[in-house]
């Protein structure tokens, strides 16, 4: 890769695993140097829903940081950075180019966190190195929910053929509408290099044949780290009102709502780790016949 990009997992992906499941987990938007917090009950859940006599899934995490978090932990080192048009103040936006959570590229670089995510994909379908991979999951909360939510209409998504990739994308702050006059990542205007050339067609194609868990807590109703920019206002004042707006928006394209389900949590706010270990988010990633 033309600047290095790190992630965070058991072992080096190189390494390979004898696991059946693989998992790669999105990070929030104040993610990108150490989500350790995040990952570790995750990967127990995980570890224990497939029990000890089972080889644990491997789970892994790219990062994308902005060069804020990196100056203010000591670590602006020359790794690739996301961002850094995007200010503190959320009622403003900055370019769709340089958001890792729309697959914008990395500031200077050819490289969208897309890219990072197909590289991931692809080795995690080497047969040398996962021979026993049944399925992938790839999945997000918060900023990670809208990385996932936008990556699923518009990434490749290729690992090989007989592993299962399902997608969650949950509490994002914004969901992707397919309005072609709302700028990306609100609509489908103006998209970065990555996803410059698709059709609004493909991008439905995408959506409509692929697996993808929704969910957001009846509590996420305040305003930590919620996009209000004008655009995103008109989705909802807040998380869970655009979770409930968005899943009657995807009841106009029935093939699409086919492919996804919607999931109040009940009782919970913004809480990555419990929308996480859910059982019922378990049985998700585990069902081979998810029921929707």
């Amino acid at each position: 890769m033309p600047a290095p990009v790190y992630y965070f997992a058991p072992h080096r992906i190189e390494d390979g695993s004898r696991c059946e499941t693989a998992a790669i987990l999105i990070h929030g938007w104040g993610g990108g140097l150490n989500i350790t917090r995040d990952v570790e009950p995750f990967a127990a859940a995980l570890a224990k829903a497939v029990g000890p006599s089972n080889t644990a899934p491997y789970v892994i995490s790219p990062l994308f940081p902005r060069r804020r978090i990196l100056q203010k932990n000591g670590k602006d080192d020359g790794r690739a950075v996301w961002n850094d048009s995007w200010g503190r103040d959320l009622s403003k936006r900055g370019s769709p180019g340089d958001d890792w959570r729309g697959g914008g590229d990395a500031v200077g670089v050819k490289l969208s966190s897309f890219d990072v995510v197909d590289a991931i994909l692809l080795a995690l379908g080497d047969r040398t190195r996962f021979p026993a991979l049944k399925r992938v999951i790839v999945t997000g909360f918060s900023a990670g929910g809208q990385f996932v939510g936008r990556y699923v209409a518009v990434g490749k998504g290729l690992v090989r053929e007989g592993v299962a990739v399902r997608y969650a994308a949950m509490a994002p702050s914004t969901e992707l509408w397919l309005d072609e006059d709302v700028l990306w990542h609100y609509g489908i205007k103006g998209r970065p290099r990555y996803s410059a050339q698709m059709t609004r067609e493909q991008m439905l194609n995408n959506l409509s044949r692929r697996r993808v868990w929704r969910a957001c807590g009846t509590g996420d109703v305040l305003g930590k780290s919620l996009d209000v920019c004008p655009e995103a206002m008109r989705q909802g004042a807040n998380r869970y009102a655009r979770f409930r707006r968005f899943e009657e928006y995807v009841k106009q394209f029935p093939e699409w709502a086919k492919q996804v389900s919607f999931h109040a949590i009940n009782g919970i706010g913004h809480e990555s780790i419990v929308a996480h270990t859910e059982k019922v988010f378990m049985d998700y990633v585990f069902s081979d016949d998810v029921e929707m």
